[in-house]
């Protein structure tokens, strides 16, 4: 129980890390605004809601994002998956004539247990990294050429 309460802390840890970078990259971004605006790389007339929700898409940690969204649902979910898992293979082994190789608990159970667990957790992994890369956010070079009218 007690490797259960320091993942949730690890997990709460990470999430409060993460919406912390979120913050401090929101904070940042009127500074660069400013930096890119004195250097005329930016023209006068952009907005600081305009950039800073381009610099957030360009410069926050969406990546990290991603990953931490999917570990918080394999945890959140183990214990269900591992339920309906073991309710299917109950199934099985009952209507297989309940063969004592194939109870639940023993060794070939485990296993198969765990390569489904690994199975849904590259599945979830893929769709997240999927996504992802449809929907790659532009570096900060060309959010700049961007606001620069395309030059």
């Amino acid at each position: 129980m007690l490797i259960y309460y320091f993942a949730i802390a690890g997990l709460l840890v990470w999430g409060i890390s993460l919406g912390w970078r979120w913050k401090e990259v929101r904070a940042f971004a009127p500074d660069v605004l400013a930096a890119k605006k004195r250097d005329k790389e930016i023209p006068d007339d952009v907005t600081d809601a305009e950039f800073t929700d381009l610099y957030l898409r360009s410069e926050g940690p969406r990546g990290e994002t991603y990953f931490f969204a999917c570990a918080a649902i394999l945890f959140l979910l183990l214990g269900p998956f591992v339920a309906g898992f073991n309710a299917v293979w109950t199934m099985f082994w009952q209507m297989s004539s309940k063969s004592p190789v194939f109870e639940t608990g023993t060794l070939i159970h485990t296993f198969m247990v765990f390569l489904s667990f690994m199975f849904a957790t590259i599945a979830l992994l893929a769709i997240a990294m999927r996504r992802y890369y449809a929907l790659m956010p532009p570096n900060l070079k060309q959010v700049i050429r961007d606001l620069n009218g395309g030059a």
